[in-house]
């Protein structure tokens, strides 16, 4: 680097030293300036100068350097750790994280996602995602399930999550801010330390499904575990009557049919409409007979027309709960919030409510209910 220096140098100085010369009339035999000055002083000052300013311009870059990575290590080391909303995170690989409506995600350059469950709207400021199944990039609109994106550099993509609830898989850094909608994940998670509900067999989002419509088979195992009466129904000797309910579910089906709780979809030609799929009105149906309702006999307690509004008069449902189930397609979800809050209604026969009466079976751990149900923050609609 010195050599290079002092060639420039003193290239430069030789054709100063020449131009100054003829710029007024001197010769090489009356020169203005001395050979031996340019090769002495006036070399060592220059190069001493050049070496100079190099050093300051190197200090200065590497201080600039220096400042950067040090705020980009702090930015990571927050994000590891969580930032000062104690919402960013850091994951090495691929990891599903459950989420609401409302819900944004953001996800920074080099990082990845994936749209496992749901649906969500994607946005970028900077430049693009990638689609990495076809290689085109994506900048807004609704994602794909399926479809993994990489988030290109210089680029921050947002994704607000627009249905009840989804699974998105993300890798790298990520940062969640959560909205004030209904946290039906948190729900299930209520409910499945309690005992209360179980997962399916999907390999993602704790297997809760909550994203997909329930079956009539589904509704019917919830109904029989808020009864507390699941461990009865799979310990019956009953006989299934119907033809279209497979080995797994045949116990709770016999059992309910000869406890009378269902009569199946069609009685006549052995249908119980295992997989058929179940409404909200079906749902809140079972719920009230959880809490010993009847809709049959000579006086019953609601029909099947008026058992939404009749939930509502009885304390079961809210106004606001009841127009929810009636205007939008109902979901797993649904059930769970249908059954978290059932467990504070009143039961008929004025005995309690039916958390108490499920405590007081021995289905439910009041400890573990009670701190369990402490932790959950979700408010009625």
């Amino acid at each position: 680097m010195k050599k290079r220096v002092l060639a420039v140098t003193g290239a430069a100085g030789a054709l100063l030293c020449a131009s100054v010369a003829l710029a007024v009339g001197g010769g090489s035999d009356d020169p203005l300036v001395s050979k031996s000055y340019v090769d002495g002083t006036y070399t060592t000052q220059a190069v001493e100068q050049a070496e100079s300013r190099i050093a300051q311009r190197h200090d200065s870059l590497y201080a600039d350097a220096e400042a950067r990575l040090k705020a980009e290590h702090e930015a990571n080391l927050a994000r590891l750790s969580g930032d000062a909303s104690g919402s960013g995170s850091y994951q090495a690989a691929f990891q599903d994280i459950r989420v609401k409506q409302g819900d944004t995600v953001q996800v920074t350059a080099g990082s990845g996602f994936l749209l496992l469950a749901g649906s969500g709207d994607l946005s970028c400021t900077g430049k693009k995602t990638i689609d990495l199944s076809n290689g085109w990039e994506k900048g807004s609109g609704a994602l794909t399930q399926g479809r993994r994106y990489l988030v290109a550099e210089d680029t921050t993509a947002t994704i607000t999550v627009t249905s009840p609830t989804a699974v998105l898989s993300l890798e790298g850094y990520y940062t969640l801010t959560e909205s004030s909608k209904p946290d039906y994940n948190a729900l299930a998670d209520a409910l499945h330390i309690m005992g209360l509900f179980q997962g399916s067999g999907t390999g993602y989002g704790s297997g809760y499904d909550l994203e997909q419509e329930p079956t009539r088979i589904q509704g019917l195992i919830m109904f029989l575990r808020l009864l507390g009466e699941e461990q009865a129904a799979l310990s019956t000797t009953a006989a299934c009557p119907f033809t279209d309910v497979p080995a797994w579910c045949q116990s709770y089906v016999a059992y309910a049919y000869e406890k009378g709780y269902t009569k199946g979809m069609d009685e006549a030609a052995k249908l119980f409409g295992t997989n058929d799929t179940l409404t909200a009105k079906q749902y809140v149906i079972f719920l009230l007979r959880a809490l010993g309702y009847s809709d049959s006999g000579e006086s019953p307690d609601f029909t099947w027309d008026t058992a939404l509004q009749r939930s509502v008069e009885l304390g079961v449902l809210t106004a606001g709960e009841r127009q929810t189930l009636e205007s939008g397609t109902f979901l797993r979800a649904h059930v769970v919030y249908l059954s978290y809050f059932a467990l504070d209604a009143e039961q008929k026969n004025g005995s309690g409510t039916l958390q108490e009466r499920l405590v007081a079976d021995g289905v439910l751990d009041q400890a573990v209910v009670t701190t369990v149900r402490a932790g959950v923050t979700v408010s009625r609609l």
